[in-house]
């Protein structure tokens, strides 16, 4: 009944998440989305953890071998069990291609694509690297997609070929193309990265478009994480009762990592509770990432046991 009980109230401030930072500022409108210059060398700030750091790379010495996602099998694809090793060297791939495609600290990459290892991997990498990241899982109206993606100043967007949403049988790929022809010059939008599990005819724009594995694979699986400071800004939220023309609301370091903790604190106040798949993924389609970002930062396994995440304490 206790959990019953927490669980109700974790449902009731899922949506509340990004209130806690109330003196937070809207990011400028696309004229405007011009990523500012990060000096490397502050004088008078003091350097934080990266929080990719927290969530990966403390768990290699002993607990290198444990799950860190376990994903069940579908179809032709079989079981992926993704040890926190693999974790480490999937999302400094990630990095590395990220940083020769040009992606700088402070630049925005949105992620278009449900709840799944891929998406984690770039929260992760955007982190390391000290990019903004912002996820737009559940902006299926394609005006109000454009309007977001014109509007954050993305140059880099990550999707994949899962179909969902009110249009129905219509890709995520497919919906994101309609979106940057809809936003056309206002966009930033360089290079679209392709999730893609089997032989599929995706149509693809030279130049702009291209497969996930084929780029990031040939990556090396090592990036040392960015030395961050606590007013730089890091994730980018568009609360989702919002239409597509508000603007979004910019957390820096500092408060991310504050977010972080209040999402463990708020799910898992005892440190055993299992936190449902629904709340990890009715926070993801609202574009809130510090839930799961929490759960690997506390050493948990995210596991989707055929239906969604569950995770499991380590």
């Amino acid at each position: 009944m206790g959990n019953r009980s927490m669980i109700s109230r974790t449902y009731d401030n899922v949506f509340v998440l990004p209130a806690i930072h109330a003196r937070q500022h809207p990011i400028q409108p696309a004229a405007h989305a011009v990523s500012l210059p990060v000096d490397p060398l502050r004088q008078y700030a003091l350097p934080m953890l990266n929080i990719s750091a927290l969530c990966i790379d403390r768990h290699l010495g002993a607990h290198a071998d444990r799950a860190a996602i376990i994903w069940p099998g579908s179809g032709v694809r079989t079981e992926e069990r993704v040890s926190c090793q693999a974790l480490h060297e999937h999302v400094c791939r990630l990095a590395n291609a990220l940083m020769d495609q040009g992606v700088q600290r402070g630049d925005r990459v949105a992620i278009h694509m449900p709840l799944m290892m891929e998406s984690i991997v770039a929260v992760l990498a955007c982190i390391r690297i000290g990019a903004v990241h912002v996820v737009l899982a559940g902006v299926s109206d394609v005006p109000a997609l454009a309007e977001r993606l014109a509007q954050c100043g993305a140059v880099v967007v990550l999707t994949d070929l899962e179909t969902g949403g009110i249009e129905g049988s219509v890709s995520s790929k497919a919906r994101l193309d309609s979106a940057l022809a809809f936003a056309g010059a206002r966009c930033r939008v360089q290079m679209v990265l392709v999730v893609a599990r089997a032989a599929t005819d995706v149509p693809m724009k030279p130049g702009r478009d291209h497969f996930y594995d084929a780029v990031v694979d040939w990556y090396e699986p090592d990036f040392p994480p960015a030395v961050m400071f606590a007013d730089e800004p890091l994730f980018l939220l568009y609360p989702s009762h919002r239409s597509g023309r508000e603007r979004g609301v910019s957390y820096t370091v500092g408060e991310y990592s504050r977010l972080t903790s209040y999402a463990m604190e708020m799910l898992a106040p005892q440190g055993n509770e299992e936190i449902p798949y629904s709340f990890l993924n009715m926070a993801w389609n609202a574009g809130q990432t510090a839930l799961v970002v929490s759960v690997l930062a506390k050493g948990s396994t995210i596991a989707a046991p055929g239906d969604g995440l569950q995770p499991q304490n380590g």
